[in-house]
């Protein structure tokens, strides 16, 4: 790894969304959606971002707005040690001796964004326009043609077309701030995959989380449950005790859908590790208690099951009963494209259906800490707090001093680097070779959003550029220059 050679070299940032009008706040404040905010340095806030890289050595210091373990920092710092963990997270600055500074006044430093559920080798295309039938359990609209059911839904059959847009979709999503998925099989490439253990881009901790599309065993049958499981029923549901155990629940408004959620709880009664349904549109008072008692999370898809079945999981009820809460972006053909794009349509959702029952700290909880807890990962990513792995993203908040409209107007053009164990994932393509990086790096040859930018983690037999030649993978990704409407994101 180089590196860095020169005293200091200051690169500006600034993003292409034209700043909201905004209501007078005082120069000192940061609204934080929820967050306590400890003020460490007040002109680090209302400014668009500036970052500027000086020093060397085997650690890192990054200086922004920062929120770590549950608090917001104006103008705090993040130390990072050689081996890619956090040293340290407050508003004291740490010794430079050994270490890069990246300083960025203006800019929000994150914990990396979870992304809990995504087909990755279906999220390869989008139809013109979503679904619009409603359906009443994912089964129906399975047993449907791709013309009859209006998207596609299938993954490539050659393998090798598989594995190609798989990559390019989780370039897609490590490019928008995400640092984790799960739902990847295999595919190793740009961001971690939960369910792998045996490389730097894996689980941060060893065990590998195992998801389960078919629990019930409905995947070849597409049968919808009749009656409540029985015994066999039960018995049958395939998960490892000792593993974190996120399987799909519940998908659809049916009794079929809500007989799926008692049998899985049945089978699970036992499992001391964690557990996350996905989707649980189904979910009923009684099952809530249920989902409490045996500590199981919901990882909410809402964009894809409102679009699919005109509902999605009691949010509300779910929230009130202490149900740890996550999100996923499900899938590109009725799904969103970036996980940012999700929490907005979970945001227009709070707004038309919940009367702002979630804050925008709930919103990032669900992408970062509380995404971190519902599959067992808390302590190692998912806070930004000492000792965790410096999994992290940061944003231009263009001078925002609100985190709600940090969250509602953040796309690419606004992610400025993403870092997956203290080493670069994303990053301006002037930052090349200043900071530990991944592997396989090189500049992305598109010029997305008008900026070039620095890629690292690709598959050293697929690099961006053969990535980008993949003709499956139909996805316009300029349309991660912008946030994603939400039209579609309101009950049908």
């Amino acid at each position: 790894m180089k590196r860095l050679l020169y005293g200091s070299l200051a690169v500006l940032l600034a993003g292409c969304v034209p700043l909201l009008k905004q209501a007078s706040t005082p120069a000192a404040s940061f609204d934080s959606g929820g967050y306590p905010v400890e003020i460490c340095d007040t002109t680090y806030a209302g400014r668009a971002a500036t970052c500027t890289l000086s020093g060397q050595g085997t650690r890192q210091v990054l200086r922004g707005n920062l929120i770590s373990d549950g608090r917001l920092y104006v103008g705090g710092s993040l130390a990072i040690s050689a081996d890619g963990h956090i040293e340290s997270a407050s508003c004291q600055r740490p010794s430079m001796a050994d270490a890069v500074l990246v300083d960025c006044p203006g800019a929000l430093i994150s914990a990396g964004l979870l992304n809990l559920h995504e087909h990755i080798d279906y999220s390869y295309q989008q139809p013109a326009h979503p679904p619009v039938l409603k359906w009443q359990h994912r089964n129906e609209w399975r047993k449907l043609s791709a013309a009859e059911r209006g998207f596609e839904g299938d993954a490539p059959t050659d393998k090798a077309v598989q594995t190609e847009v798989s990559e390019r979709a989780m370039l897609r999503h490590a490019m928008s701030g995400s640092t984790s998925v799960s739902g990847a099989k295999d595919f190793r490439a740009f961001l971690r995959n939960l369910k792998l253990s045996d490389s730097p881009l894996a689980t941060p901790f060893g065990k590998p989380i195992l998801d389960n599309t078919f629990p019930v065993n409905d995947g070849g049958s597409k049968e919808i449950l009749a009656a409540p499981c029985s015994a066999a029923q039960v018995a049958a549901v395939r998960f490892v005790a000792d593993q974190a155990f996120i399987p799909h629940v519940g998908e659809g408004t049916n009794a079929g859908a809500g007989y799926e959620v008692d049998c899985v709880l049945d089978a699970i009664k036992a499992k001391s590790t964690p557990s996350a349904f996905i989707h649980g549109v189904a979910i009923s008072g009684p099952q809530i208690e249920r989902l409490k008692q045996q500590n199981v999370a919901v990882v909410l898809s809402p964009r894809s099951n409102l679009e699919l079945y005109g509902a999605t999981a009691p949010v509300a009820a779910l929230r009130a009963a202490g149900v740890t809460l996550a999100l996923g972006t499900d899938w590109s053909p009725s799904g969103s494209l970036t996980l940012l794009d999700e929490a907005r349509c979970l945001a227009r959702y709070n707004r038309d259906s919940l009367n702002g029952l979630l804050s925008a700290s709930d919103l990032h909880r669900m992408m970062t800490s509380d995404g971190a807890k519902a599959v067992g990962l808390q302590g190692h990513v998912g806070a930004l707090a000492p000792g965790e792995w410096a999994d992290a993203v940061i944003f231009d908040t263009e001078g925002r001093r609100n985190l709600s409209e940090v969250l509602a107007n953040t796309a690419l053009p606004q992610t400025l680097a993403v870092l997956v164990g203290g080493r670069v994932a994303m990053a301006p393509a002037a930052w090349a070779g200043l900071l530990p990086q991944l592997e396989n790096c090189s500049v992305d040859p598109r010029d997305l959003c008008g900026s070039q930018r620095l890629v690292c983690g690709a598959n050293a037999q697929r690099p961006v550029s053969k990535l980008l030649q993949q003709a499956v993978y139909t996805i316009d990704d300029s349309k991660l220059c912008r946030p994603q409407p939400t039209d579609d994101c309101v009950v049908r």
